[in-house]
């Protein structure tokens, strides 16, 4: 099932332009932001750190937006990866994305979140407004 789900919500590496070299990638296609974060941790403070770190120094092109969001969260993890809480990983990338992404978490009025088994501990997400936002 996790792969079929994957596969529904298209968060897959092919065809999309990653900027970043280190842990945190980033991708922009249309209207939407595509971010993968090669480690997996429910602790807010180093989804924070390690996401915020990137948008400051290495992709400087983002700026929050008003208006609703759907995000999607499919978090990967190895068969020997310590096990997290889907809600409390969410809850720890929402905030990272504060600020970066949009102003308030309380803008996400849909959010999908999954686990499945990958090849490494990365977290996906993909973030898409839901009004068009005027150029």
């Amino acid at each position: 099932m996790g792969d079929q789900a994957a596969d529904r919500y298209t968060l897959q590496d092919q065809g999309l332009e990653w900027t970043g070299r280190g842990k945190v990638q980033v991708a922009t296609p249309t209207g939407s932001l595509h971010l993968r974060v090669d480690a997996l941790t429910s602790q807010t403070r180093r989804f924070k750190t390690l996401i915020g770190e990137f948008f400051r120094t290495e992709f400087k092109r983002v700026r929050p937006k008003w208006g609703p969001y759907e995000v999607t969260i499919i978090i990967e993890r190895t068969e020997n990866s310590p096990v997290h809480d889907v809600d409390n990983v969410a809850k720890a990338v929402l905030d990272a994305l504060t600020g970066v992404v949009f102003h308030d978490d309380s803008q996400v009025e849909r959010l999908h979140v999954e686990k499945v088994v990958g090849e490494r501990a990365r977290v996906r997400v993909r973030a898409v407004p839901l009004v068009p936002q005027a150029a």
